[in-house]
């Protein structure tokens, strides 16, 4: 499967392999992970009935509100197999933990 995440300037993708800092356990492993500056591509296995947790941080450059962009994953050999989410709002507010910077407009 290969998962397309996008996201808008202004937020930056923290890559842990680089800073080394440590990633939740809760997130699944990944067959390859392919960060770039404004998106990640996650590829990995998937059985049927099985779920799969990928996290991405971010570090929210500038307050504001912003439009997170659909999220794409499908089948790397069969395109008939896969599933989109919507695009949302989200607005980034000061004084706030960074797992709660987001909120859902």
């Amino acid at each position: 499967m290969a998962l397309n995440q996008i996201f808008q300037s202004g937020w930056e993708i923290m890559n842990s392999r680089l800073d080394q800092t440590a990633t939740s356990s809760k997130t699944s492993e990944p067959t390859f992970l392919d960060i770039r500056d404004d998106r990640v591509y996650t590829f990995f296995n998937i059985n049927a009935k099985e779920t799969k947790t990928f996290r991405v941080y971010l570090n929210a450059s500038y307050l504001g509100k912003y439009y997170l962009p659909s999220v794409s994953c499908e089948a790397m050999y069969d395109a008939s197999i896969n599933s989109r989410r919507p695009g949302k709002w989200v607005e980034v507010i000061a004084g706030e933990k960074p797992s709660k910077a987001l909120s859902k407009k």
